[in-house]
């Protein structure tokens, strides 16, 4: 894969944008959509245009298709007719026999999927160099899948295709539910007399340290709070102080608890003090 190289990338939301922006210095790019496609081009910059689907198919080295879940088989089926070399797509839930009908055409395709989170794409171009991506192919398109992520400062992840799912769902753990957490312990703040904008700054630095605690630590050694103590009676005063949250803030609580408890338990929580626990977590079920 030596020389300019050209890279086509379909679809003109968050992750196609920010692909085609930090890969514009590398690649020449061509960005192909329904809608915005002169738009994802200006954000882009460096030379980066906007084309019509069959010219992008034709004239790229390598297509990634970056649009909704939803949309890539219809996306890989229109790619089919007009003969690309090697096709990527960026929905971490979806292999390459989601690409049909391209691989029974012989076209080298695989699933290349950003570990990381795109709310805006300023937002995704200011995470994704140095992030890992989820790789699952074969051959050709797996190389791409390396060349593209080297060329962001990323390393690859190998997952087999009937794994995609717990990878998906590992994904979705780390960020949409930590959003989630967020959320959940700005709103208790907000009911204990702290406004959001206040409670948001409060709880950050905790969040932080808890995240760097757990990742350079390892969980068990990073837990604390009262399922860590074995504090049932916290526990019990928490869940009554929250009868009128609403059952998913109360439901989130208990669930999150019991997966503590198991991660306690690993760390030598005491049997009876587990047990008090578990019953206070279970009740009202």
């Amino acid at each position: 894969m030596d020389g300019t190289r050209a890279l086509g990338i379909v679809g003109a939301g968050s992750v196609g944008q920010a692909l085609a922006r930090l890969l514009t210095s590398t690649f020449e790019v061509r960005i192909a959509s329904r809608s915005r496609a002169a738009e994802a081009a200006r954000f882009a910059g460096g030379g980066a245009r906007h084309c019509g689907l069959a010219e992008l198919a034709r004239s790229s080295d390598c297509v990634v298709i970056a649009v909704p879940d939803r949309a890539v088989p219809a996306a890989a089926a229109e790619l089919a007719g007009h003969g690309p070399a090697a096709v990527l797509q960026t929905c971490g839930a979806l292999g390459p026999s989601h690409l049909s009908p391209l691989p029974r055409q012989g076209v080298p395709c695989a699933t290349f999927h950003p570990l990381q989170t795109f709310p805006s794409p300023d937002a995704g171009v200011r995470a994704l160099p140095g992030s890992t991506f989820g790789v699952c192919g074969s051959g050709t398109a797996v190389v791409w899948c390396e060349t593209l992520a080297g060329a962001m400062g990323g390393a690859t992840v190998r997952i087999e295709e009937d794994r995609l799912p717990l990878y998906h769902a590992a994904a979705v753990m780390a960020s949409n539910a930590a959003v989630g957490l967020v959320d959940a312990s700005v709103g208790l703040m907000e009911l204990a007399g702290v406004d959001r904008s206040r409670g948001r700054r409060a709880v950050r630095p905790l969040m932080d340290a808890s995240f760097e605690n757990a990742h350079t630590m390892g969980a068990q050694h990073a837990l604390t709070g009262p399922v860590m103590r074995g504090d049932a009676g916290t526990v019990r005063s928490h869940l009554d102080a929250m009868r009128d949250c609403g059952e998913p803030l109360r439901a989130l609580y208990r669930a999150f608890g019991e997966y503590l408890l198991a991660v306690a338990v690993r760390r030598g929580l005491a049997a009876e003090d587990a047990a008090a626990l578990g019953k206070v977590l279970r009740e009202e079920r």
